[in-house]
């Protein structure tokens, strides 16, 4: 072990540069081919587009209507990239989150690098970069990805200001409020989430006086003196109230704690579970060996503290919340990488030759069950149909792949070569993710082509048409079609609006459209119709009015 640490040593460009080159391959291809579906994805469009039509970066809007609900960092970033084509685009739209993910990779491991050294911080970056939860979210136009950055900022200049245990050292703890500060101009008051595990870690290891350790008269300073770049703007205008209408009526209220199911308390499991995946095994592995066996000698225990109360902060905050997104779950990856990385970095130094073949066996397991899944004759959901082959052929191709690493990963295990076994599933795992990469989007765009329908309905209204949706999200319809959409939900307000005098184009579920057509006592004539998500999703207009 020592002999290869050393050689990393000798070579730490290399260690940092190919988890990156892996990063990039995996999230940047493909990401503006996907159609933006979601209402959080095309919002986040809509409000750069109106920045560039507008000219107007203070405040996020879109069309005339203000969305202080999202402070500007993000939109800025779309914006600014969309400024050489003049347009939002879908990869526009996506590129900052894809460039968030590949530089959380890198702050990934900064981090590992100052607890653990350069071989621990290489593995860390592979294990992030192949992560599934992770990949999934590094290539959809949402502002969690830019806010885990922030949020590995912070951590990776949090511990530079404390490793060693004495006094804060001055300049990585303001970087530590710099990175909060960003964050909040990212996403808002989530951007300060990481005060909560750094408090709690002083907290255990000084009592309640080492919080002085967070320098928090200098912090306050930082933070305003950036935040100053967005509040200022959103103080300037006079239409909404940032502190009424986000901070207590979106942020605060909605979110004090009402379990609704039975399950809420396990919110986090299955998403963390599944989202860490390939690496999920070695996770008992890693806290067991690494918090309650360590010794304190070389102060592993010490840093899994920290790791242990920033992967419990995230958990446990966003499962007290109501509303649960597994987005929301982001930031804990990196800080499970970091113990998976150590694991890997230490085994070789070890006698563990029953836990190495165990976890072959767990893994290689996974590989089959993953094999028969796609196989197997069945129709999954429309959402998740989206990952498998479109055709037999090509299910029953991968399959046989999947088979075939579980054979490789059984023969790497049994070598008793960690490092082989690493490679034996780091490799395939980067490998199926670049696949995945041109299945999934080429069925996104099967399952939820919003675009179609969204072009067809600006091409069949004129610029005087009204155009609303009937319970149905419109933002994804408004970025394609170029126009604006309200969305209604009363009967009463359809029925005025057909009233009025313009041609009128509704846009509704099938099972909305009965409710439409039985309580607005209007006869309509469907024009069009398409396949969304399984649901038949029409538009029409009312039949005096063609």
């Amino acid at each position: 072990m020592p002999g290869g640490e050393a050689a990393w040593d000798r070579r730490p460009w290399l260690a940092v540069l190919l988890p990156l080159v892996v990063a990039a391959v995996l999230y940047l291809p493909g990401i503006g081919r996907r159609i933006l579906y979601e209402g959080d994805e095309a919002r986040y469009a809509l409000l750069a587009r109106t920045m560039l039509e507008t000219g107007d970066w203070r405040v996020p809007r879109i069309g005339g209507e203000v969305h202080m609900e999202k402070t500007p960092l993000f939109i800025w970033s779309i914006a600014a990239l969309s400024l050489p084509g003049g347009k939002v685009t879908e990869l526009t739209a996506v590129l900052p989150a894809a460039l968030s993910g590949i530089a959380s990779v890198g702050m990934t491991m900064l981090l590992a690098r100052r607890m653990f050294g350069w071989r621990a911080a290489s593995l860390s970056g592979f294990a992030l970069a192949t992560t599934w939860g992770y990949f999934w979210f590094a290539r959809m136009a949402l502002a969690d990805m830019m806010l885990t950055f922030c949020a590995m900022a912070s951590a990776a200049a949090f511990w530079s200001a404390v490793a060693d245990g004495g006094a804060s050292r001055r300049v990585p703890m303001a970087l530590f409020w710099a990175g909060l500060a960003v964050g909040l101009a990212a996403k808002g008051p989530a951007g300060l989430m990481p005060l909560l595990p750094a408090g709690a870690f002083l907290i255990a290891e000084d009592g309640w006086p080492g919080l002085r350790k967070l320098r928090p008269l200098m912090g306050v300073a930082i933070a305003a003196v950036i935040s100053s770049s967005w509040a200022l703007g959103f103080a300037a205008q006079r239409e909404a109230n940032y502190v009424q209408s986000v901070l207590i009526d979106d942020f605060l209220l909605p979110r004090v704690p009402q379990w609704r199911r039975f399950l809420d308390p396990t919110f986090a499991v299955a998403p963390i579970t599944v989202g860490l995946l390939p690496w999920t095994p070695l996770l008992p592995v890693a806290i067991w060996d690494g918090w309650w066996r360590a010794g304190t000698g070389d102060g592993t225990r010490r840093k899994f503290r920290f790791l242990v109360f920033w992967a419990l902060a995230y958990a446990i905050v966003m499962t007290l919340l109501p509303h649960h997104r597994v987005r929301h779950l982001l930031p804990i990856f990196p800080g499970l990488a970091v113990m998976v990385g150590w694991v890997w970095d230490r085994w070789p130094a070890l006698s563990w030759p029953t836990w190495l073949r165990l976890c072959g066996w767990i893994w290689a397991a996974l590989a089959v069950a993953a094999a028969g899944a796609i196989a197997l004759p069945f129709r999954p959901p429309p959402e998740q149909a989206v990952l498998f082959p479109p055709t037999v052929a090509q299910r029953l191709a991968m399959a046989a792949l999947l088979v075939a690493v579980a054979l490789l990963i059984i023969a790497a295990a049994r070598t008793g070569r960690p490092l082989a076994l690493f490679a034996a599933v780091c490799v395939p795992m980067a490998l199926g993710l670049a696949l995945e990469t041109h299945v999934a989007v080429a069925g996104h765009n099967r399952v939820f082509d919003i675009r179609s329908l969204s072009q067809r309905l600006a091409a069949r209204a004129s610029t005087g048409d009204d155009l609303v949706t009937y319970r149905y999200h419109p933002l994804p319809i408004q970025f394609y079609s170029g126009r604006a959409i309200t969305r209604l939900g009363e009967p009463a307000d359809l029925a005025a609006r057909a009233a009025a005098g313009r041609r009128l184009f509704v846009v509704a579920e099938d099972f909305a459209w009965r409710d439409l057509v039985a309580r607005t006592g209007e006869a309509w004539t469907v024009v069009d119709r398409a396949d969304i998500n399984g649901m038949q999703l029409l538009v029409g207009t009312p039949a005096a009015r063609p």
